[in-house]
């Protein structure tokens, strides 16, 4: 068998056929490198995004105030829906969208049940 030799579909290095792997991300036969994503850290290089330019008079506050916009986006992000005659609510996690029960009074579950993710503060008195 080590005669055999195919083409990494990732690299394009040639290795012996047994040493290739399906991955899951990339839905293709890859190397071992490729698989564990050596060789992808490698060939990245990491050029910084150009920022747009700030208009004048930007200061310091301005991007508090822009980082704490941000934040409460981000926490609204998650959308709590009330289900009706009980105290849960469907929460959708805002990570990776997967929908479960959550009991703001005792709050459980206290992350995501599918990835981990970790719920924000949600304000009980506006879903009762």
């Amino acid at each position: 068998m080590n005669g055999i030799k195919a083409a990494c579909r990732r690299c394009g290095t040639s290795v012996p056929y047994d040493q290739l792997k399906l991955h899951y991300e990339y839905k293709q036969m890859v190397c071992q490198g490729c698989f564990k994503g050596k060789k992808t850290l490698e060939n990245k290089v990491k050029t910084p995004k150009p920022e747009p330019p700030k208009p004048a008079g930007w200061d310091k506050e301005d991007e508090y105030l822009e980082k704490i916009s941000r934040q409460k986006k981000e926490q609204q992000k998650a959308q709590f829906v009330k289900i009706p005659g009980t105290d849960f609510v469907k929460c959708t996690c805002m990570k990776c969208k997967y929908q479960f029960k959550y009991n703001p009074f005792t709050k459980r579950p206290t992350c995501c049940p599918y990835c981990g993710e970790g719920i924000p503060r949600l304000k009980t008195f506006s879903m009762l």
